[in-house]
């Protein structure tokens, strides 16, 4: 039982560096394609530290059990622009591989 804080670290660290290759690749992806990217953060909840580097909020957030790309116009409910930098203005096909970069 003395190593549990040990045990409990590493699996944070090491779920912290699958989280970032994994959502780096939807980054990359959506830098790539010229989708402008509002937030990359490691964690959920609440924003703990970070910085913005143009229109990105770099973040660590409070639970770290995963972490997210917000894209511009990601959501289909929001108004569109047609801003080139929306994510809805993309063809199907881009969208499709930018959601699967993550995993890939």
């Amino acid at each position: 039982m003395q190593s549990l804080p040990l045990t409990l670290a590493a699996f944070i660290f090491v779920l912290g560096i699958l989280v970032f290759i994994h959502e780096l690749g939807h980054y990359a992806v959506a830098k790539l394609f010229k989708i402008r990217v509002e937030v990359f953060s490691l964690g959920f909840g609440k924003r703990l530290i970070g910085f913005r580097r143009g229109d990105t909020d770099y973040r660590i957030s409070l639970l770290p059990l995963g972490g997210y790309v917000k894209m511009a116009g990601e959501n289909p409910m929001e108004d569109r622009t047609g801003d080139p930098g929306e994510l809805q203005v993309h063809p199907p096909g881009k969208r499709f591989f930018m959601r699967i970069a993550g995993p890939f």
